[in-house]
């Protein structure tokens, strides 16, 4: 009986202790280039704050929630928060802030540069792009890029992804090459 009571409290100890070392179901390895749900979006945060950076947050996520999530520098008060602050990021924002000695935070938004949206995985929007925008895409040359370019200007200032094929020097090939950084929208038919 007394071997029994041993093996039973033994097995109370030790299972335990087995279901925790495991290694859970729902861990799946980490892909290279991470894609972000629709929910989730990327925002890099720069300038008087402690931890500045590339913060992954929730779709509709405010410039001063993010700049709270980096620490600024002087404490955020929210009555002098610029308007621009409270308006909703985009996946891909640039957010500045710059801390005013008497008067209120200056909050600048903006979007982060090609190379740095190409490098984190985040689709890019071909009818706001630049010439050095398009430059920077693998493929496209400088002389490719002022064709893009002129070809968006003339046809209202918005290029769809099957557009592009009407442009000298883009063929399919290349346009398969490209396509996968180019924003996925409804409109890019």
């Amino acid at each position: 009986m007394r071997r029994v009571v041993i093996v039973v409290f033994a097995a109370l100890l030790v299972v335990p202790l087995y279901v925790k070392s495991r290694p859970s179901q729902n861990l799946s390895a980490r892909p290279a280039f991470r894609v972000l749900s629709s929910g989730r979006m990327l925002i890099k945060v720069s300038g008087d704050v402690h931890h500045p950076g590339v913060y992954e947050v929730p779709a509709n996520t405010l410039a001063g929630t993010v700049i709270n999530m980096a620490m600024p520098i002087k404490p955020l008060e929210q009555d002098r928060i610029e308007a621009d602050a409270t308006a909703p990021l985009l996946n891909g924002c640039a957010v500045n802030l710059v801390a005013g000695a008497k008067g209120a935070p200056h909050i600048a938004v903006d979007m982060m540069t090609v190379a740095e949206r190409m490098v984190l995985g985040i689709p890019l929007d071909i009818s706001r792009m630049s010439e050095a925008d398009f430059d920077r895409l693998p493929g496209i040359g400088p002389a490719l890029a002022k064709r893009i370019v002129l070809y968006r200007q003339k046809n209202g200032d918005i290029l769809h992804v099957s557009d592009l094929t009407a442009i000298e020097g883009i063929g399919e090939k290349k346009l398969e090459l490209i396509k996968k950084i180019i924003q996925p929208a409804e409109n890019n038919r």
